[in-house]
């Protein structure tokens, strides 16, 4: 029987569009299959030397390389080859166009569906002249390849069991997920290593393990092994001498083994819901690792207490603060109870904190402030636990030297300031601060503004104002006149005059606003 299949790649920037075509229909069942699938006209060249399909089916509006460039250098190169567009009911003008360049027809995405999809293609694979003598009719039972690609990506199937009986003729499988960083079009080579390794390895052992290759996804090649009980730990083995053999010949990054299972109904949850998730975790493990699901829960680590660390932030008790974040993310490594973005926003989180406080104390932090951005990106870019102990430790040192610079001035004068800012809503004196603080009245004064570069009264009547501005946005039921007397002025007027000098509008224009 004949089994020549119709080639087809897919073009689209959007990968739940490119996905919900592949899953769209039963492709080698009606004598098509993917090739491949590209976000780009760049990614599609590539990919098109490598599986030269016979019809393309591509967007128009994408970045790095358009549809309508693609398929003129596409017709340029491989005349043979047919091109497909997909497009909105905003292109059409534009798609219009492409004809001149030999498009064999297009398909309005809102109207895409299985029945209209599968009419176009055929009606253009029957132009391909080396498809001339295949058979379109729809009577071609589902291939083990379909159905695993359905189960894998969690999309329903309806199948014979029997149909893979003979194929996987043990009781356990396992799903193995090698990470070797490549976009999908560079990926090839790297399947077929791995599929030939696992082969001669199987031979030479004469093991009682069969293996299918799934397609890959998102720079991951997976396999998907069957195996009898007794031959667990040999493929534990196999794996090792893969992994090692991967890495020293640059094949992948990591090599992920799922946890044996029984039913291939479970094998999305596997794949997606376990076996993804450990890959993540080796953000905390060695950079090069052999990752292995033995099932069972993750035993929880430390618990970074944020409430500890703001309490001694807030005591200025800065050495404590630091020495316990970095003890916290030098306690991370080998972790796997903890999901990376998790993590990686907690880190800036407490950065933020930091640099909160410093300038709450009226630390020299602007610079600090400045670059917080920065320190965010630099953290959230980190590929691996190392890189992100070296980005805090940096910030942390950058702290410290902000903390020892001490813009505050004396220890006294930082006593003082957080004085002001605790009882900032009373009736608040220089000569009850100067009493409170065994001073001189002139003294403290003349200390005041030397320490501070800013007078006792400017200084009051701004953490004042700053104050009621966080109660005009966040307490809609208080009066202005409630306001003002909560944050330490007795005279609504005067509230008022220096609230518009520090603000530049009145207080109700800036609840308004």
């Amino acid at each position: 029987m004949d089994t020549t299949f119709c080639k087809i790649l897919v073009v689209d920037d959007e990968m739940l569009v490119r996905q919900g075509i592949i899953h769209l229909l039963d492709w080698e069942g009606e004598g098509f299959q993917i090739a491949g699938e590209a976000s780009n006209g760049r990614e599609a060249l590539e990919l098109i030397e490598i599986q030269r399909p016979h019809i393309i089916l591509t967007d128009i509006v994408m970045p790095v390389m358009d549809g309508e460039e693609l398929i003129r250098i596409v017709k340029g190169m491989y005349p043979e080859i047919e091109v497909i567009v997909l497009s909105s009911f905003s292109e059409f003008e534009y798609v219009r166009s492409t004809f001149q360049s030999g498009v064999a027809d297009y398909i309005l995405k809102p109207k895409l569906e299985a029945a209209s999809l599968l009419a176009v293609l055929k009606k253009t694979a029957q132009r391909i002249p080396q498809l001339q003598h295949v058979d379109w009719r729809s009577n071609k039972r589902q291939s083990a390849d379909y159905i695993l690609d359905k189960l894998v990506s969690g999309y329903p199937v309806e199948y014979e069991a029997e149909a893979l009986q003979a194929m996987f003729p043990f009781p356990e499988f396992v799903l193995l997920l090698a990470d070797t960083g490549d976009d999908h079009a560079a990926i090839s080579r790297k399947e077929e290593w791995l599929e030939s390794s696992i082969r001669s390895l199987l031979q030479s052992g004469g093991s009682r393990v069969a293996f299918r290759r799934l397609s890959p996804l998102e720079g991951h090649v997976r396999f998907l092994f069957n195996l009898a009980v007794e031959e667990r730990e040999a493929l534990m083995q196999l794996a090792e001498q893969i992994f090692a053999a991967g890495i020293r010949t640059g094949m992948f990054l990591n090599l992920a083994v799922s946890r044996t299972f029984t039913e291939l109904e479970a094998l999305h949850t596997i794949y997606a819901d376990e076996l993804l998730q450990l890959l993540d975790r080796r953000f905390f493990l060695p950079e090069r690792c052999l990752l292995v699901d033995h099932g069972g829960e993750v035993q929880p680590g430390p618990v970074f207490d944020q409430e500890v660390f703001a309490a001694e932030l807030n005591r200025q008790e800065f050495d404590q603060a630091f020495t316990r974040l970095s003890a916290y993310v030098s306690s991370m490594s080998g972790r796997r109870d903890m999901g990376v973005s998790e993590f990686k926003s907690l880190l800036c989180h407490s950065i933020f904190q930091i640099i909160g406080m410093l300038l709450q104390f009226h630390y020299e932090a602007r610079a600090l402030d400045d670059s917080k951005y920065e320190y965010f990106r630099s953290i959230h870019e980190a590929r691996h636990i190392r890189e992100t102990e070296e980005r805090l430790l940096q910030f942390l040192q950058d702290a410290t030297e902000c903390v020892t610079k001490n813009r505050g001035g004396t220890p006294a004068m930082q006593k003082i300031l957080l004085y002001i800012d605790e009882h900032y809503s009373r009736q608040l004196t220089l000569t009850e601060v100067a009493r409170e603080f065994h001073f001189n009245p002139s003294y403290l004064s003349n200390y005041f503004t030397l320490h501070n570069k800013e007078g006792f009264n400017e200084y009051l009547n701004r953490v004042r104002i700053g104050k009621a501005c966080l109660l005009l946005k966040e307490s809609p039921s208080l009066s202005i006149a409630e306001i003002s007397s909560l944050v330490g002025y007795s005279d609504h007027s005067y509230f008022t005059r220096v609230f518009r000098k520090l603000m530049g509008i009145s207080p109700s224009q800036y609840r308004k606003g």
